[in-house]
């Protein structure tokens, strides 16, 4: 816990930036002269400053407004020597996350499209699919803005940062839906599936709000800067308990629903290698869609190049699910075939003259009888 003592505003006449806290406190500094720090260990990049001796610093320009915080004489000769310079280390990491969230969103965005046009491809586990590729593209296109605005817009700064942290705990929310609703499916344990989707609504959306919500009155009350981490480290729990139940959670449905398959496929099948491959095949496809690869991050690995991984499994996470679970799916992939093989029908129909009116008639009343309601339709088998 940091707690800032500011002095009283100087009262010689001369010009001073004002005292203000962000990741570290600030106090009030002569116009045109320069203030010096601790190097914070809560800084986003903390993982960098490992000079003992090294230091923040932060100009106070002439005209009483700060310039931004200055973090490289945190950094110790030999760190330099070893690593590349963090002029290079810290572009490199944010490019990864740019780039994973971009390509999730449109690889996202282009699935929804897909389940919407598809309508016989609709059932619960679509609604949660789909609710889950929501929050992906709601966190990717926030942390995006955050990443790309200047840093001069603090309110509007803020209030990203707020919304990137919802969305991020709505992302692990609906990752949990998922585990939820595909355990007491196999299961069996709802007769009724529309309780359970009102569950994992509210265990989607409404819970995070809650614990968000919290937090930032916290903040608030506490003066500090949203984008970075809070004076008082123990208000981060109000996020980091519901993550770690989420998680918790899907290792236990995990190891349920691998329980539960293994059953069924001993029933099945009494080859061995095909029954493990169809446990292994199951288990590679829930661990992104459960966000389990995640728990690699609880691991403190003082590298950069560990970065680089947490910021690959982090951004492209959103990618990784769209193809599993939208384009590499069997029914998606029939039901387009089905759609191109129809519409090549209607091209050949048009091309001998036949009647454009009739065809379209046929076409739909065809599409119709093949669709099932939502009601009938049951998900993919996994395995």
């Amino acid at each position: 816990m940091e707690e800032c003592n500011f002095l009283p505003y100087p009262t010689d006449g001369e010009l001073y930036c004002n005292a203000t806290f962000d990741v570290q406190c600030w106090n009030f500094t002569l116009a045109g002269t320069t203030a010096r720090g601790a190097c914070p260990e809560n800084h986003e990049f903390s993982i960098f400053f490992n000079d003992p001796e090294g230091y923040s610093n932060r100009k106070c320009e002439t005209n009483g407004q700060w310039h931004k915080p200055n973090y490289t004489t945190c950094l110790s000769p030999d760190s330099i020597k070893g690593y590349p310079s963090v002029s290079t280390q810290v572009p490199i990491i944010t490019y990864i996350y740019i780039s994973g969230y971009a390509l999730s969103i449109l690889l996202l965005v282009i699935a929804l499209i897909i389940f919407g046009i598809f309508r016989q491809l609709w059932c619960k586990r679509v609604f949660i699919h789909s609710n889950l590729f929501s929050a992906y593209i709601l966190n990717g296109f926030v942390w995006i803005a955050v990443f790309k605005i200047p840093t001069d817009y603090t309110c509007l700064l803020n209030a990203l940062a707020f919304l990137g942290l919802y969305t991020l705990t709505c992302c692990y929310g609906w990752m949990l839906a998922e585990g939820t609703f595909l355990h007491f499916c196999l299961a069996n344990a709802f007769s009724n599936k529309k309780t359970l989707v009102i569950v994992c609504c509210i265990v989607g959306w409404v819970c995070p709000a809650i614990s968000t919500g919290t937090y930032a009155v916290l903040m608030e009350e506490e003066g500090s800067n949203f984008k970075y981490l809070p004076k008082n480290m123990d208000y981060l729990w109000i996020i980091y308990v519901p993550i770690i139940l989420s998680q918790l959670l899907n290792i236990i449905f995990l190891i349920n629903i691998i329980r539960i398959l293994r059953s069924q496929v001993q029933r099945e099948d009494n080859r061995n290698l095909l029954r493990y491959r169809k446990i292994v095949r199951a288990i590679l496809i829930l661990i992104p869609l459960l966000g389990l690869q995640n728990l690699t991050k609880a691991v403190k690995i003082d590298s950069v190049y560990f970065r680089y991984f947490a910021a690959v499994i982090s951004s492209y996470q959103g990618a990784v699910v769209a193809v599993l679970f939208c384009f590499l799916n069997r029914e998606v992939l029939s039901a387009m075939n089905k759609r191109i093989t129809t519409w090549r029908r209607l091209s050949a129909s048009l091309s001998r003259g036949s009647d454009r009116v009739s065809i379209l008639f046929n076409m739909r009343r065809s599409s119709s009888n093949q669709n099932p309601s939502a009601e009938k339709l049951e998900p993919e088998p996994l395995l």
